[in-house]
């Protein structure tokens, strides 16, 4: 079965005024539930978010500014945009390919996504994914990092990272 690509379409958008619109709401708003937050960034950015996620601006990736812009827009305007929408493709297939819908939130380094995580695999009824996202869990509730990211991300380690590994900890 052959999937037809959309094409992809441009909008006028310029990571600055992204960023800008961020920075102006500030960090109150940023982690709040805010219902007018999230219309918002609907009628400013609904498009552009569209289009970012069909790969429309994947060139921004290529300059610092345009990164983060271009992470705000798939990571944090995406969470804003659809907050309250569940779409539950992951049941139109089998048990072992719902897998890859939920490792996103077991890749994050964020508590929240981490729970999250545990809870789709343990409901998806796999034993060993949801093992695996237990484990998962552990690191980022002890570290709050993934200790086998820590070199490319030039971060140190710490002497309990470091005995968490001599032990057989898990790294990756």
């Amino acid at each position: 079965m052959a999937f037809k690509e959309e094409p992809v379409t441009t909008t006028h958008a310029d990571p600055f005024d992204i960023l800008d619109f961020w920075w102006s709401a500030g960090a109150m708003k940023w982690f709040a539930r805010d219902d007018g937050f999230d219309a918002e960034i609907r009628e400013r950015f609904g498009e552009i978010n569209a289009v970012a996620a069909r790969g429309g601006f994947d060139g921004w990736a290529e300059t610092p500014h345009g990164s983060l812009a271009l992470i705000l827009v798939l990571d944090q305007f995406s969470r804003n945009l659809f907050q309250n929408d569940a779409h539950g493709f992951h049941r139109a297939f089998l048990r072992e390919a719902r897998t890859f819908f939920f490792l996103p939130f077991e890749h994050a380094e964020d508590m929240a996504a981490q729970e999250m995580s545990v809870n789709l695999f343990r409901q998806n009824g796999e034993q060993t994914t949801y093992l695996y996202a237990l484990i998962h869990m552990d690191v980022i509730r002890r570290f709050g990092r993934f200790l086998h990211r820590n070199d490319v991300l030039s971060r140190t380690i710490t002497q309990p990272e470091r005995d968490y590994l001599a032990t057989g900890g898990f790294s990756t």
